[in-house]
């Protein structure tokens, strides 16, 4: 899966480049370059990305500036600003959640899951409002001075509605995705917990088992194969 999406991404970029979309094509050879080489753009204070992190990572890249900037997505596609702000804000849910757990897991937190999920949902929302923030000044500001330089158009506004409807749509639905994200955060966390304490409760219980077989003289093969199927 991370493969085919870094080599979908490069081609795409390269083909891109070819066409005269430098802007686009750039960006994602960029931004592909910063998740093979982490170390070389955080000066080793990030040697690897690990891998369910890069994957979700390419799946916004290959939306975002393949299909929605190259392609032209945002103008040909209606709603699909919409799919990207609920694709995104899952994913920043998401990675919010499982970071947030591993501070508490090290002891550097100290929260209940339901306030670790509440502020990850309202930092996703607040990440959402800084968006919509930047999108206004950059058509209010510097696209009058530099838009005929980049191939971007406004970004407020959409094929179905104005730009204010269309600011209000896309907030709810970031607060949707963060929902959604930290939703699926706690649920693997859960599973994973659960997992870790069946682990340890078996961990328990083997050697008094190992010990019940010997006293009863169990062949030790057929003993392996009576604690496989408890295990």
């Amino acid at each position: 899966m991370r493969l085919f999406l870094r080599i979908i991404i490069l081609i795409n970029a390269v083909y891109q480049i070819i066409l005269g979309e430098m802007f686009f094509g750039i960006l994602a050879l960029l931004a592909l370059a910063a998740l093979l080489t982490p170390w070389f753009f955080t000066k080793n204070r990030i040697c690897v990305v690990p891998v369910d992190i890069e994957i979700l990572f390419l799946i916004v890249i290959f939306f975002e500036l393949i299909m929605a900037d190259a392609y032209s997505f945002y103008s040909r596609v209606p709603y699909y600003d919409k799919f990207m702000h609920l694709l995104i804000s899952s994913i920043v849910g998401l990675v919010g959640m499982m970071i947030i757990y591993t501070f508490y897991a090290l002891g550097k937190l100290q929260a209940s899951t339901g306030v670790m999920f509440t502020l990850i949902v309202l930092i996703t929302m607040g990440m959402g409002a800084g968006l919509e923030m930047a999108e206004y000044f950059y058509d209010q500001a510097l696209y009058p001075v530099i838009g005929h330089y980049l191939p971007t158009g406004l970004t407020q506004g959409s094929m179905v509605a104005s730009p204010l409807a269309d600011t209000m749509e896309d907030l709810f639905i970031d607060t949707l995705g963060g929902i959604l994200g930290a939703a699926v955060g706690i649920i693997i966390i859960k599973r994973e917990e659960k997992k870790e304490q069946n682990q340890k409760c078996w961990m328990n219980w083997k050697p008094w088992l190992q010990e019940t077989m010997n006293m009863n003289r169990i062949h030790p093969e057929l003993g392996d194969m009576i604690l496989e199927g408890i295990k």
